[in-house]
């Protein structure tokens, strides 16, 4: 389901700078937050945002015609614990300060099929290592897929990594309490595709 180009977005992001987080902008944030790589249209991180006001997320998502409707999402919505990040999630992890993040989100992310691409997986075990040096102790890791391949290297890559796996399941049914659905998910759920979920904790 790949997003058509939309010609106004980029501008719409530039009009509105007050939604996009700066290296200076997290760097300064006291308390920890959450962090969703792969924000898409922004559904997820609004809903959370608006379901939990006393927490701050930040989404980060490289397409920029994702990003803009997503930003148009937060400013329409006046939501102000909410902000994005356009840009790769390499560049991110490695601005982001050690032990910042509660829980990073990763939401159907591309499951780079051909195994020569695997190692662009956001669960190979290179991210795995970033996201627990930028979790905080007890912070958790929340995967979201429909793609069974995978939900299999990432249960594989985690048995590998300091995180530990809490939760595991192949078929989700999207009731855990601090979670809400994103585009990708409803249009799953619609044709029966079975949602596999895997929560993983950090403890040292």
């Amino acid at each position: 389901m790949r997003t058509k180009f939309k010609a106004w977005t980029k501008p719409y992001i530039d009009e509105h700078p007050e939604v996009m987080a700066s290296d200076e902008f997290l760097k300064a944030l006291t308390e920890s937050y959450f962090l969703e790589i792969g924000s898409g249209k922004g559904k997820f991180i609004c809903d959370m945002a608006l379901a939990y006001p006393r927490h701050f997320f930040v989404g980060v998502e490289r397409n920029v015609t994702c990003a803009g409707i997503a930003a148009k999402k937060i400013v329409e919505g006046e939501i102000s614990n909410a902000k994005l990040v356009l840009a790769n999630a390499d560049e991110v992890l490695l601005k982001i300060r050690d032990q910042s993040i509660e829980t990073i989100f990763l939401n159907f992310s591309d499951p780079w099929p051909k195994k020569r691409h695997h190692k662009r997986r956001l669960t190979a075990l290179p991210y795995l290592h970033q996201y627990n040096r930028i979790l905080v102790r007890g912070g958790r890791l929340i995967i979201k897929t429909d793609n069974d391949d995978l939900y299999a290297y990432s249960l594989e890559t985690l048995i590998q990594s300091p995180l530990k796996i809490i939760e595991d399941s192949y078929d989700y049914d999207g009731r855990a309490e601090f979670d809400s659905m994103t585009e990708y998910e409803l249009a799953f759920r619609e044709k029966g595709q079975k949602i596999h979920r895997i929560v993983a904790e950090k403890n040292d």
